[in-house]
């Protein structure tokens, strides 16, 4: 709602006014013609003694200022419902700008608080890439130490199948070499010579064979070892 400012009703009631103030002229001029004198050329002329006034002019001129007195008293009572307005508003106004304030300052307080939040979290943030970079380097590390364990098992089975492979031949040679054995006993009376050379081959075998599972012995070992790890 906009108010007129006192400037405006300043104008406002200087151009009113002299309006007024002819057409009230106006009329008691023609209300006493060439008898009286005029409201306006009263006040022009210079005071005259209130003897030479008659009761016409008086009575005009007593109600040309009881008219401008209330005109003065509307004026004045616009005016000071338009203060009284003015003042209203400008204190909804204040009470607005105060409100809005401190919602500026809340905005602030909350910024500021969202903006410490931001920091932790990009600080937290910095931490967590770090340690996830050392994660993944160690997990790359253990990536190639498991390929290479793999590698060695591999191998490691390759050469316990073979040496597997290989007891398995010398089993087969060892019961044949007792069967022979048992059959070159049966015959000791006979072939003692013989026999003496065929128990050097047996404890030769049996060595051999004793050799063989400490060597298949010490592989379990280091496989187990291996998959241990």
């Amino acid at each position: 709602m906009a108010y007129p400012t006192a400037g405006h009703a300043e104008s406002r009631t200087k151009k009113a006014y002299p309006a007024a103030l002819s057409s009230r002229t106006s009329v008691s001029s023609r209300g006493a013609p060439g008898t009286s004198p005029q409201p306006g050329s009263i006040r022009a002329q210079r005071p005259m003694s209130v003897s030479g006034l008659d009761h016409k002019s008086i009575v005009a001129m007593s109600q040309l200022c009881t008219e401008d007195l209330d005109a003065k008293m509307r004026e004045k009572s616009a005016l000071s419902k338009q203060l009284a307005d003015l003042k209203r508003a400008k204190l909804q106004y204040d009470t607005k700008l105060q409100k809005k304030k401190k919602e500026d300052d809340s905005v602030i307080v909350q910024t500021m608080d969202m903006e410490k939040k931001l920091q932790t979290l990009n600080n937290s943030n910095r931490v967590a890439t770090a340690e996830l970079s050392g994660l993944g380097a160690e997990n790359e590390r253990l990536r190639q130490d498991i390929d290479a364990l793999r590698s060695h098992l591999q191998e490691a089975t390759v050469a316990y199948e073979t040496e597997c492979e290989a007891l398995e031949g010398l089993k087969q040679a060892l019961q044949a070499t007792r069967k022979e054995l048992a059959a070159e006993t049966k015959q000791r009376d006979v072939v003692q010579q013989d026999l003496r050379a065929s128990r050097t081959a047996q404890t030769l075998m049996i060595n051999r064979l004793d050799d063989i599972e400490r060597r298949n012995k010490a592989l379990k070992n280091c496989v187990a070892s291996a998959m241990s790890r």
